[in-house]
């Protein structure tokens, strides 16, 4: 009834009611997402990015119009706890000389690495290798200097070519067998530290959001989760397939200071989106994949 009036009420005054809306949901999520930021400490960060790369606006494919204010700053925020982690795995990783290689799998646009070489400069000459099996990605990437390889997640192989760091951000739930993506690197790549970021979750589902909200038309990778793991599930499958965890966190989309908003705010980002991401630096460890005896590959 309440909405009905509103709508008239809309149109009476010639007001796009769903633009109106979605402008104003838009703008509670922000303000979450500022506070959020702020109370995890991650508002200087992003500062410091943006001075790094302006334009984050070909990161994904959303249209330039919706792109501004609360799709930047989830973003940004998302950046900024994937660099942190970035940052903490260089320091586990004793590096004896001050060039390094750093392959990014998934890369859709070349801007982490930009990043990276820019916050390391003045401590690190960063060699760094992209990966993606989008060929819009590989040309982003490489119109900004960067090396890029067009391959799938799973078939990368730089042979002998010593990796100091792996990262790949918000990619493994977009492939269809992440296990065997886990045991190709370890098995197969000479890169012994890995940092992984997904979308949180606390009870783990298969995504395949087009077959949920049954969208008949042709999709994408880039576009469609297959599997949506909490990170327990992701732990033991990561264990599984070659590697251990030896440090891991998770950056919320909400403040959560206070525990009866806590809980409403996390219920409301679960349904709009993601509560957060999780994240996890990764050591390349045989102990448990060598006991399965029935691998593919």
């Amino acid at each position: 009834m309440i909405k009905k009036t509103l709508k008239k009420l809309f149109k009476l005054m010639r007001i796009d009611y769903r633009s109106y809306y979605r402008r104003f949901i838009l703008n509670i999520n922000t303000k979450l997402l500022m506070s959020a930021l702020k109370e995890q400490g991650y508002k200087k960060l992003i500062i410091d990015l943006r001075k790094i790369v302006p334009d984050i606006s070909d990161q994904y494919s959303f249209s330039k119009n919706t792109f501004k204010e609360y799709y930047e700053l989830k973003i940004r925020g998302m950046h900024a706890f994937q660099c942190l982690l970035m940052f903490k795995a260089l320091d586990y990783h004793k590096i004896s000389s001050s060039k390094i290689n750093v392959v990014d799998i998934g890369d859709s646009s070349g801007t982490h690495m930009l990043y990276l070489k820019n916050f390391m400069k003045d401590q690190l000459n960063i060699d760094s290798y992209s990966v993606n099996l989008d060929p819009r990605a590989i040309k982003k990437i490489k119109s900004k200097g960067l090396k890029a390889l067009l391959c799938r997640a799973e078939d990368f192989n730089l042979g002998e070519q010593k990796i100091d760091l792996l990262v790949s951000f918000e990619m493994v739930e977009h492939l269809h067998n992440p296990s065997i993506f886990f045991r190709r690197l370890a098995k197969k790549s000479n890169g012994d530290k890995l940092v992984l970021t997904v979308p949180y979750r606390r009870k783990s589902r298969v995504g395949l959001n087009y077959l949920r909200n049954e969208i008949k038309k042709k999709v994408y990778a880039e576009n469609v989760h297959i599997f949506e793991l909490c990170p327990e599930d992701w732990t033991k499958l990561i264990l599984h397939s070659g590697w251990k965890i030896i440090n891991n966190e998770i950056y919320y989309q909400y403040p959560r200071k206070l525990p009866l908003l806590r809980k409403i705010f996390a219920w409301y980002w679960e349904k709009i989106d993601y509560e957060g991401f999780w994240g996890a630096i990764l050591e390349k460890d045989l102990t448990y994949t060598e006991l399965y005896q029935d691998w593919e590959s």
